[in-house]
């Protein structure tokens, strides 16, 4: 299981992250959070945030954490005290909270649970989420969030607006298993024809959402295309 912790509190950090280090492969440790990360942030399957007031610094935080990943964990750490409703709105949706002092056997139970729903994620999957595995850990990330799959360096890079994950596998086994949506414009390249913006066919370019600008071939032209044309006829019959 991949972890991360944010905590300014340096002392109380390393407490909590040598209690998460002690449930995890002895290989992979708890990734401690910079005090003001950037989006996009890598993606974990579960980040603590460790807080003694629910304010603005908590809540850019958290936002970024929801921004980079739809499907992480995120669990607040802080005091019975505080007052925790500023953290659950929209934006945000916190999987949990637990209250200091925190317990072994309570980071046991919450770990349990986030490893069972990913494995229940894995095997039984979800029609809206891709579910893979990178260096270990298993990632989500919803379909509509998803550009394009590059084949790169003998592994697979799945690109979205803000990151990118790189993990082994093949555009050919993927082809058959991605939604209708995706479509091949490339021999390396799988794209979502719901991102598509504009199809350059002087350049043999497709701009995708954000700017993002990737290559078609003449093969895959009529192909892609079609695709275009079809999901326009869909977005109406829809509207």
């Amino acid at each position: 299981m991949d972890l991360a912790l944010w905590d300014t509190n340096q002392a109380r950090a390393k407490t909590l992250k040598d209690n998460l280090d002690m449930f995890i492969p002895e290989d992979r440790e708890t990734k401690l959070l910079p005090a003001a990360p950037e989006y996009p942030l890598e993606a974990h399957d579960a980040v603590f945030l460790s807080f003694d007031e629910c304010g603005e610094p908590v809540l850019r935080v958290a936002r970024t954490v929801r921004q980079s990943s739809e499907m992480t964990f995120m669990l607040l750490v802080s005091d019975r005290t505080n007052d925790l409703s500023p953290c659950f709105r929209p934006k945000i949706r916190p999987s949990g909270v637990l209250f200091r002092p925190v317990k072994n056997a309570q980071l046991r139970e919450i770990l349990d649970e986030i490893a069972e729903e990913l494995d229940r994620l894995t095997q039984t999957g979800v029609d809206d989420v891709f579910v893979f595995k990178a260096e270990g850990s298993y990632h989500r990330v919803p379909f509509r969030d998803i550009l394009f799959f590059e084949a790169r360096n003998k592994k697979v890079v799945l690109r979205t607006s803000g990151q990118e994950i790189s993990y082994y596998d093949s555009i050919e086994n993927l082809s058959a298993s991605l939604p209708s949506y995706f479509v091949r414009c490339h021999r390396s390249f799988l794209v979502n024809v719901q991102k598509i913006t504009e199809m350059r066919g002087n350049d043999m370019e497709l701009q995708l959402t954000g700017g993002v600008v990737i290559p078609f071939s003449r093969s895959c032209r009529e192909a892609v295309h079609q695709a275009i044309t079809g999901q326009s006829t869909q977005m109406r019959k829809g509207a």
